[in-house]
């Protein structure tokens, strides 16, 4: 077992021999370098070849563990749709009271614009009543004197 190993690091690193009996072939290329045939697979492999495999397990097991969590899923989705619903309709109450105090608000002003209309207008009547009557009185003084 350790002698695989020890084979294996060589291989990854390009620089071991296998050992005679290990079933691997020593080849030569076109410059003359030498390399071994057969499969090799390194640590970064092994890793690799695992998290895939724990990927496949994962998406299996969400699979059927999503359908054991799915009322709770619906559930949660169904109450935060119940809560911006709520948060809405309080929303939308406040804009309306917004509304109607500020609908209240220029019929407040309207009414005193006009209360104040009516009061100068009635002033001005006075004014008026006053300066005939004074108008009266000095033409009787005249046609007294």
């Amino acid at each position: 077992m350790g002698e695989r190993k020890k084979e294996e690091e060589a291989a990854v690193k390009g620089t071991g021999k296998p050992e005679k009996g290990s079933g691997d072939t020593i080849a030569q290329d076109e410059k003359g370098n030498e390399h071994m045939s057969g499969y090799f697979i390194s640590k970064r492999s092994v890793w690799l070849a695992a998290g895939g495999a724990l990927g496949a397990l994962a998406a299996i097991g969400i699979g059927k563990v999503s359908q054991k969590v799915r009322p709770a899923v619906v559930g949660a989705v169904k109450e935060g749709y119940a809560f911006k619903e709520w948060a809405a309709s309080k929303i939308e109450r406040v804009r309306e009271d917004a509304e109607d105090i500020v609908a209240e608000a220029k019929h407040a002003y309207h009414k005193d614009i006009e209360t104040t209309a009516e009061a100068v207008r009635r002033e001005k009547e006075i004014l008026e009543k006053t300066e005939k009557a004074v108008e009266k009185k000095r033409a009787r003084k005249k046609e007294a004197k």
